[in-house]
C-alpha cells in the first residue's frame, strides 16, 4: 500500500507539472503575440503569474519529476548545500505564487478605483509590505531547511509509512511533503496558513470595492471596456479560488492533525498534488476566460496558423471593390461596330458594368 502511494504520487506530480510546463509556455506565447488593447492593461500581471508557474513546474521536473526532487532526485547526495538551495527555491516560489494572488486584486483595485493623490504612497507601501513579508517567508523557509541531513534517511521512503520512526504512543511521525513538522516545520505551516487566509480577505475586500465603484459609475460608455473588465474579473476569481482553497483547507486540517496527534495518511500526497494543480489551472483559466487568447489557442492547437495565408473563397455579396476589379471580364477588343462587350450572348454596355457591380 505504501509503495502504491509513492508510485501514484510520482506519476501524478510528473503528469501535472508536465502539463503545467506546456500550458504556461503556450500562455506566454499568446500573451506576447495576441494581447488586445484591453488585455494589455493586465499583460504584466498575467506574464508574472505564468513565469511563476513555469518556474515551479521546471524546478519540480528538474530532478526525479515531483515535489521531493532534492531528496531522491538527480541532485540528491551530490551536494547538501545545493539540495537545500533548490528546495528553498521551490518552497519560496510556491509561497510567492500564493502571495501574488492578492497583489493582482490590489493592482486591479488601484487601476479602477485609485486616488491619484495617494497613488505613489500606497504603491510604495504595497511594495515594501510585500518585500518584507517575502523576506520573512524566505528566512523561515531557510530555517526549516537548515538541517537537511535530518531528512536524508527518509529520501527513498518519504511516503512509506511503515518505515518511518514511531512515537511512544505508536503513531507515525508527521510529515508534510518532505518537511518534518516537528518544531522546525510548524512556523512555515503557520506562515502558509496566514498567507492564504489574508489573501482570501484581500480578494473579498477588493471585489466589494470594485463592485461598489461600478455601481456608482453606472454602465460604461464603451461596451468593449465593459467586456474586457468582465473577462479579467472572471479570470482573476477563477485563478484565486483554486490556489486559496487548496492552500487553506488542507493546511488547517494538517495543523489540527498535528496538534491532536492524528495520523495524516494520504493527506501529504493529496496536498502536494492539489498544490501542483495550481500551475495547471492558472494558464487554462486565463486562456478560457479571455476571448482573444481562447480563439488563438484553438487555432494554434488545431494547426490553424499553418493555414493562415490560404485565401478563402468569398461569396459575391462579400466581394470587395479590389476583388471586383479582378473578377470583371477582360476588356473587349475594339470592334468595327463600336465598343460592345459580349457576355453570355447578350450585348451589354461597358459603362454600366462597373457601377452595377460595385453596388
Amino acid at each position: 500500500m505504501a509503495l502504491e502511494i509513492d508510485q501514484a504520487h510520482h506519476i501524478t506530480e510528473t503528469v501535472q507539472h508536465s502539463f503545467a510546463l506546456f500550458f504556461n509556455i503556450v500562455l506566454l506565447y499568446l500573451i506576447k503575440s495576441y494581447s488586445t488593447f484591453g488585455v494589455k492593461l493586465y499583460k504584466y500581471l498575467l506574464t508574472i503569474d505564468a513565469l511563476l508557474d513555469l518556474s515551479l513546474a521546471a524546478l519540480a521536473l528538474g530532478g526525479d519529476g515531483y515535489l521531493i526532487l532534492t531528496l531522491n532526485g538527480f541532485f540528491a547526495g551530490h551536494s547538501p548545500a545545493l539540495d537545500s538551495l533548490l528546495y528553498t527555491m521551490f518552497l519560496f516560489i510556491m509561497h510567492t505564487n500564493i502571495l501574488w494572488i492578492p497583489v493582482q486584486f490590489i493592482y486591479r483595485y488601484r487601476l479602477l478605483c485609485k486616488d491619484d493623490s495617494q497613488s505613489i504612497r500606497i504603491n510604495v507601501l504595497i511594495v515594501v509590505a510585500t518585500a518584507a513579508y517575502s523576506l520573512l517567508a524566505l528566512f523561515i523557509i531557510a530555517w526549516v531547511c537548515e538541517y537537511r541531513e535530518e531528512l536524508q534517511p527518509f529520501g527513498q521512503n518519504v511516503f512509506r509509512l511503515n518505515k518511518w520512526p514511531q512515537h511512544k504512543n505508536g503513531r507515525h511521525q508527521f510529515v508534510f511533503g518532505c518537511l518534518v513538522t516537528e518544531i522546525r516545520g510548524i512556523p512555515y505551516m503557520i506562515l502558509w496558513a496566514i498567507t492564504a487566509t489574508a489573501s482570501i480577505f484581500i480578494v473579498v475586500w477588493c471585489e466589494r470595492k470594485i463592485a461598489r465603484h461600478f455601481r456608482q459609475l453606472g454602465r460604461p460608455t464603451h461596451d468593449t471596456t465593459q467586456k474586457m473588465h468582465k473577462e479579467f474579473h472572471r479570470a482573476l476569481l477563477a485563478m484565486a479560488i483554486c490556489p486559496l482553497i487548496t492552500a487553506t483547507i488542507p493546511v488547517y486540517y494538517f495543523i489540527f492533525c498535528f496538534i491532536f496527534q492524528l495520523s495524516i495518511g494520504w493527506l501529504s500526497a493529496m496536498v502536494t498534488s492539489m498544490l501542483s494543480l495550481i500551475t495547471v489551472f492558472n494558464p487554462l483559466t486565463t486562456v478560457i476566460c479571455f476571448r482573444c487568447y481562447r480563439q488563438n489557442a484553438i487555432r494554434l492547437l488545431t494547426c490553424g496558423t499553418l493555414c493562415r495565408n490560404v485565401v478563402k473563397p468569398t461569396s459575391s455579396l462579400e466581394m470587395t471593390p479590389a476583388s471586383l476589379e479582378l473578377s470583371l471580364p477582360s476588356e473587349p477588343q475594339q470592334a468595327s461596330g463600336g465598343s460592345l462587350n459580349q457576355h453570355d450572348g447578350a450585348e451589354v454596355d461597358q459603362n454600366t458594368i462597373r457601377p452595377m457591380a460595385l453596388e
